[in-house]
């Protein structure tokens, strides 16, 4: 029984990924795969951030896990700048994912696949790499952005009651309404 070692030089590949790959012939093989992501192909990311920094790494294991389903192990990370929810300026975030996915060619099949494996469906002979790992970014994105330092001074907010003078200004909505029903109920 002879082992074998693989050493990944940690340098980032500046290979494009292929748009579409055979999964099940990739996991035959027990392929490697190490590249990027092309900004201009991840609209839907593109549509959900302010903007893409940099490259989007990714390295894909694909291989056999030892119930025998097909799978892909890997890991991306991309920089990207949100929309902070005080400021309303960007902000930087790091995005780093790991992942296992099963591939399966049905629902019925990502069903019955164990609970550590996210289900991948393969339609037809091709399965579409951006698409899939455009996914696993926007499930990892954070549900609300913002600066770690203090982008708002804490005196601009408020909670609580509100001071009497605004409440003497504000008159109430329904003080016409009031007035309306008023003079239909004299005639």
């Amino acid at each position: 029984m002879s082992i074998e070692l693989r050493a990944y030089v940690d340098t980032p590949s500046t290979a494009a990924l292929p748009k579409s790959v055979d999964a099940r012939k990739l996991v035959q093989r027990e392929q490697h795969l190490v590249g990027i992501l092309p900004q201009e192909s991840l609209e839907r990311l593109c549509a959900a951030v302010e903007s893409i920094d940099g490259n989007v790494r990714a390295d894909l294991e694909f291989g056999r896990d030892l119930q025998r389903h097909q799978v892909v192990s890997g890991k991306l990370n991309c920089s990207v700048q949100l929309q902070c929810q005080r400021c309303l300026q960007p902000v930087a975030e790091e995005v780093r994912a790991e992942f296992r996915w099963g591939i399966v060619w049905s629902e019925e099949q990502g069903n019955a696949l164990p609970r550590d494996l996210d289900p991948v469906i393969q339609d037809g002979d091709e399965l579409n790499l951006y698409q899939v790992l455009e996914d696993e970014i926007l499930l990892n994105l954070p549900m609300v952005a913002y600066h770690e330092e203090e982008c708002i001074a804490r005196d601009r907010f408020h909670c609580g009651e509100e001071t009497d003078e605004a409440g003497e200004q504000r008159e109430n909505p329904f003080k016409v309404l009031e007035q309306l029903k008023g003079s239909s109920n004299k005639s």
